[in-house]
């Protein structure tokens, strides 16, 4: 395990599986190579200069390593599991996620904060925000907007899906204020499939539809809001920290879409289009479709 605080690369992380596995270099480079012949011109040389990170595997062997390594482990990321939310956190790059995710100037506003810190933003499950009943109202206020009054929940049915222990629902504070919120629920798996191939209706769900914290379910976005850049990238920095840790109890990450930026904001998160409906597109992927993109492991692995 890297020491607490120090810069994650791929090439110590690397070096770490391969250890775990009780492998040489030579005898992980056979593995390789017998797992895709895009590692068949591979040598133990190349693959020592990659573990001291004197040279950067390419990225796209970086996804094929980590496929290789869930066929051992059967996780995406072994041995991150292991660390606190808060230590893979510091693995990301906020910059990245939010190129990343791209702009949607409904979702995403670009209110200033002079001279703000990364450490002056904290993000906070509802429970434990004084600013639930803010997040649970804009929420509230974007759906009527984007899809006509009453086509999103009441206060009440949000407080009952944020009060259930598998519901992901963050609050991005600046300096004690509002700053924006991400609201994700677990659906178990046979309610998600229904509703992302629309024989439900999205308004339907209840909480019998959601799966517990100990069972396996799928999530869904409910809502998305931030008030600049830094905040939605923290949002998303958290959400994917807890995909990573939680990744054995998920299924799939999907949402119902209307807008155009939007959809490109899916695409950015590697979700393909699933369903349509008169005014909604579904998307979704697998948790291993949403965890092993370039994109994520840019993010993690500096």
């Amino acid at each position: 395990m890297a020491k607490k605080g120090s810069v994650l690369t791929f090439g110590s992380y690397l070096k770490l599986c391969r250890q775990n596995l009780n492998f040489t270099q030579l005898e992980l480079v056979q593995e390789l190579y017998s797992f895709d012949k895009v590692f068949e011109k591979l040598d133990v040389n190349t693959l020592g200069r990659w573990e001291r990170t004197v040279t950067k595997t390419p990225l796209s062997k970086q996804v094929k390593i980590l496929e290789y390594i869930f066929t051992k482990f059967n996780l995406y990321f072994p041995f991150l599991k292991m660390n606190e939310i808060a230590e893979i956190e510091k693995k990301f790059s906020s910059k990245q996620v939010y190129k990343f995710l791209g702009k949607h100037k409904q979702l995403i506003m670009n209110f200033p904060t002079t001279q703000s810190h990364t450490k002056d933003f904290i993000i906070k499950h509802a429970q434990s925000s004084i600013h639930q009943e803010t997040a649970f109202s804009t929420a509230i206020n974007i759906c009527d907007d984007m899809y006509g009054e009453g086509r999103f929940y009441s206060v009440e049915t949000l407080n009952a899906f944020a009060d259930f222990s598998s519901t992901l629902f963050l609050i991005c504070e600046y300096k004690e204020q509002y700053f924006g919120h991400a609201f994700f629920i677990c659906l178990k798996n046979d309610a998600y499939e229904k509703v992302m191939n629309f024989k439900m209706d999205y308004m339907d769900i209840t909480v019998e539809d959601l799966a517990s914290s100990n069972e396996k379910g799928s999530y869904m976005s409910m809502g998305l809001f931030a008030m600049n850049e830094n905040a939605i990238a923290l949002l998303f920095v958290r959400f994917y920290a807890y995909l990573i840790i939680n990744q054995n109890n998920i299924s799939k990450v999907g949402t119902q879409i209307s807008d155009t930026d939007a959809v490109n904001m899916a695409k950015n998160f590697g979700l393909k289009k699933r369903a349509s409906s008169k005014d909604l597109i579904s998307y979704d992927a697998s948790i291993k479709e949403v965890l092993l993109t370039e994109q994520i492991i840019k993010m993690l692995f500096l």
